[in-house]
């Protein structure tokens, strides 16, 4: 079990810092992978396919900001638990991603954390209970 953390872009990579510390010292194992829904779609939808298929048991931190169409992507080509981060940056400074992501339609499972400066902290702390379940 392990948390893989899909990034949208690579500037986003920085905000993400805390959840590494986190992750690092309460051992959780931990993958991080740059796809955006955007620019890569057909490598993201490949890379999911293939993490399927090896069945990998993980929750996956779908980090994005403006239009965060990453985490409704993910969700729906994976039956790992996704958890939407918002990155706060842009003109409205992460709200887009906020709504985005927390207001996906039904049918489509994914949850999602708040837009403040403890956003990766409560990301990695979440996805952290998550795996423990399997323990």
């Amino acid at each position: 079990m392990k948390v893989i953390t899909i990034y949208g872009s690579k500037s986003d990579l920085p905000f993400m810092e805390p959840a590494r510390v986190y992750f690092a010292e309460h051992g959780v194992e931990h993958e991080e992978v740059v796809y955006s829904a955007h620019r890569d779609l057909p490598g993201l939808i490949e890379y999911l396919k293939e993490l399927e298929e090896s069945k990998t048991k993980a929750v996956l931190l779908c980090v994005a900001g403006l239009s965060a169409a990453l985490p409704g992507v993910v969700v729906m080509n994976t039956s790992l638990p996704v958890i939407g981060v918002p990155v706060p940056c842009g003109p409205l400074n992460g709200i887009d991603a906020l709504l985005a992501i927390s207001q996906l339609p039904g049918g489509v499972p994914a949850t999602t954390v708040g837009l403040h400066k403890k956003t990766p902290l409560n990301a990695a702390m979440a996805a952290h209970r998550i795996l423990k379940l399997a323990e």
